[in-house]
């Protein structure tokens, strides 16, 4: 192991997936970001990727993180990270995958201590901000592990700088401790527009979904879809696109109730959870969602039709239009598609 707290000091980070253009995707988006601060690694089989381990570790290199698919020939990528885990536990780890549930990912992290998981696709800033956080969860690791070193080694000659050198050792210990609490924030958020992401809003409305029958108090969903936002891109570029969604992100959660969950359901797309709220209720809510947005002075606004940008928004409710929360978000989703087909800009309540 290096010495981390060398200015030069270049960790490596390993993608492992048996797709070459996922690896040249992986390549270059991470290297785009870390290109300067880290060395990015490829290799398409696991078999390969514990060569390269094995040389990294010959050369004393630090191999901070590792990114690998699931499904692959020979090795699946848990069996991979597992042996990565046994190889280098202080390696940090990424399972990325298309097909994984939550009962594989539950398996990954017991068995191969997982720090991340990543379904693909997956978005950019997503992707960048987890290993900007696990890299920073390693260096901190090693830091602290150095630390521990030095106070274990050098106890008696150090003996006036114990004391300092404990502080640092409890300051370190701080810092990782909120790494890993915004590392566990970062796997439920999205990454553009700060809000829950897709996965995390599926288990939350499927638990309130429960919660709602056992209670017999209703809940409520909204479906959310920007209005003619393929439009606005295409005038106005992604950039500016990106910034009317952060924007729309904030107005749906100004004045939210702390048990009410707002994310991001996908591209323009938003969804709302309303606690113990019956439809009616709701439906009033969503009409004030739906004007505060239309209201807000979004830059460029005026070259969209009508001169405003606007959303459509579906509303749905348990027990009154669905049984269970997988038949919630179908019928929202169609009442938000004959808010759509029926001019946009409107509130369409199920049934």
């Amino acid at each position: 192991m290096s010495d981390v707290t060398r200015p030069d000091w270049k960790p490596h980070i390993l993608c492992v997936d048996d797709e070459e253009g996922i690896l040249s995707a992986l390549r270059q988006q991470l290297s785009a970001r870390f290109g300067r601060e880290s060395y990015i690694e490829v290799a398409q089989s696991a078999h390969d990727a514990l060569e390269l381990m094995d040389e990294l570790e010959r050369e004393g290199e630090d191999l901070a993180v590792v990114i690998a698919d699931q499904i692959m020939p020979g090795m699946k990528g848990v069996e991979f990270l597992e042996e990565v885990n046994r190889r280098s536990p202080q390696t940090t780890k990424i399972l990325l995958t298309g097909q994984a549930g939550l009962d594989a990912v539950v398996s990954a992290i017991n068995r191969a201590a997982l720090n991340h998981y990543i379904p693909k696709p997956w978005d950019e800033p997503d992707l960048r901000l987890a290993v900007e956080g696990l890299l920073r969860q390693y260096k901190l690791s090693m830091e602290n592990g150095q630390l521990v070193q030095d106070l274990k080694s050098k106890n008696q000659e150090l003996g006036a700088l114990n004391s300092s050198l404990e502080s640092k050792v409890v300051e370190r210990t701080r810092e990782l401790a909120e790494a890993n609490t915004r590392l566990a924030q970062l796997a439920v958020t999205d990454g553009l527009t700060g809000l829950y992401n897709h996965r995390h809003f599926h288990e939350r409305l499927s638990l309130e979904a429960e919660r709602s029958a056992r209670s017999g108090l209703p809940l409520a969903l909204f479906m959310i879809d920007v209005d003619h936002f393929k439009k606005y891109n295409d005038r106005h570029g992604h950039p500016a696109g990106d910034e009317v969604l952060r924007g729309v992100a904030r107005l749906l959660s100004e004045g939210r109730r702390a048990n009410d969950l707002v994310a991001r359901y996908g591209g323009e797309e938003f969804a709302v959870v309303l606690v113990d709220t019956p439809k009616l209720v709701a439906a009033q809510v969503a009409e004030k969602l739906r004007q505060r947005i239309e209201q807000f002075p979004f830059l460029h606004r005026d070259t969209q039709p009508g001169g405003r940008v606007t959303v459509s928004i579906g509303v749905a409710a348990l027990p009154d239009d669905a049984a269970d929360s997988e038949a919630l978000v179908r019928t929202a989703d169609a009442s938000l598609y004959r808010a759509k087909s029926g001019g946009r800009n409107a509130v369409v309540l199920a049934g």
